[in-house]
């Protein structure tokens, strides 16, 4: 008997949000804000089913259903059915070391996890839309029926801009799910040996991570102009409301199956938190998500650290940063970072 195809597919995998959701009648439930809406009568609570999919966004064109669904049993055979392993060894504080085939299957998992999304599918429509605009425009400008994208010839002749772009969308759609998915397998191979793995853990009862419908955050220290997919990014992804993961590159080649355990309370705890937490703000799609006490918690405290420091904060911090810069240049010289 032949299985159902998967029609619709999730980009947040299940087994993740259920970490941060409540079980009832074997369902889970997890609090979700429109990021459109920052305010706590709009905090809703939603199956997780209901979160972070999307009709065929890994279909592929094929007259069978592995050709079709090779992309969705892809990730749900490699990484998804592996989560919970993954979140096991990453939350077990007695969890010191990890081995080889661990570590990969952690860094494997989150990369794959940051480039599935449908922020990153969106946002190259939005690239390829103005592209597409501007040829088309060309085009009409200088009398020409056709235009060409790459080695492709596109005709224009009797079709309106809207009609060129939804057809060019529509054909190039399998080939961009596949360079989504070569890029990360790319990325994964450079980072699988070198990168760190810390976890933070929030020891503080009332403090709580929160996530998103993009989950994973990037950032690169002492850098404005950051690329995606640069692989000497900081990686982040919160693991339930008191658990982060953090993917550091350049790991000590010594301590390379080491797992870097740091637990927080007071006012290091309460930084961790903010900080974690404006960032899933800023990088979710739609949704910021987690329990209801960690939304309201957030909300209670946006206006806050969205606020710009004034010439008197910056002041009072100039001390800390150049102290902090010297540990880090002491700690370069000694070859520890």
């Amino acid at each position: 008997m032949a299985m159902q195809e998967t029609k619709r597919q999730h980009y947040v995998p299940r087994t993740y949000l259920k970490r941060f959701s409540d079980l009832r009648n074997n369902e889970y439930f997890i609090h979700a804000l429109n990021t459109n809406e920052p305010n706590e009568e709009n905090i809703n609570e939603i199956n997780i089913r209901n979160i972070g999919v999307q009709k065929n966004l890994y279909t592929l064109p094929g007259s069978s259903e592995a050709q079709r669904q090779l992309i969705e049993n892809f990730y749900s055979d490699n990484f998804e059915t592996r989560y919970d392993d993954v979140y096991d060894i990453l939350t077990d504080p007695e969890r010191r070391t990890i081995t080889a085939s661990e570590k990969e299957l952690i860094i494997s998992t989150v990369i794959t996890m940051f480039y599935r999304t449908s922020k990153w599918i969106s946002s190259f429509n939005e690239f390829m839309h103005r592209v597409i605009s501007d040829a088309f425009r060309l085009a009409q400008s200088t009398g020409n029926d056709a235009f060409f994208f790459g080695k492709e010839k596109i005709s224009i002749a009797g079709k309106s801009e809207e009609e060129i772009i939804k057809e060019f969308m529509l054909e190039n759609r399998p080939t961009q799910v596949l360079i989504q998915l070569e890029a990360a397998l790319k990325l994964i191979e450079i980072r699988r040996t070198r990168d760190g793995i810390n976890i933070i853990k929030l020891d503080d009862g009332e403090s709580e991570f929160i996530t998103s419908d993009n989950p994973v955050s990037y950032y690169r220290l002492g850098v404005n102009e950051i690329m995606p997919f640069d692989p000497e990014n900081i990686l982040s992804l919160p693991l339930d409301n008191k658990h982060l993961l953090m993917l550091m590159p350049h790991n000590d080649s010594e301590s390379t199956n080491f797992v870097i355990r740091s637990n927080y309370t007071g006012g290091m705890c309460v930084h961790q938190k903010l900080v974690s937490n404006y960032t899933q703000w800023e990088n979710a799609e739609r949704f910021i998500l987690g329990t209801n006490t960690g939304l309201r918690s957030y909300l209670s405290t946006k206006e806050e650290t969205e606020r710009p420091m004034t010439e008197e904060e910056l002041k009072r911090l100039e001390p800390r940063k150049k102290a902090f810069e010297e540990v880090v240049k002491k700690a370069k010289d000694l070859g520890l970072i």
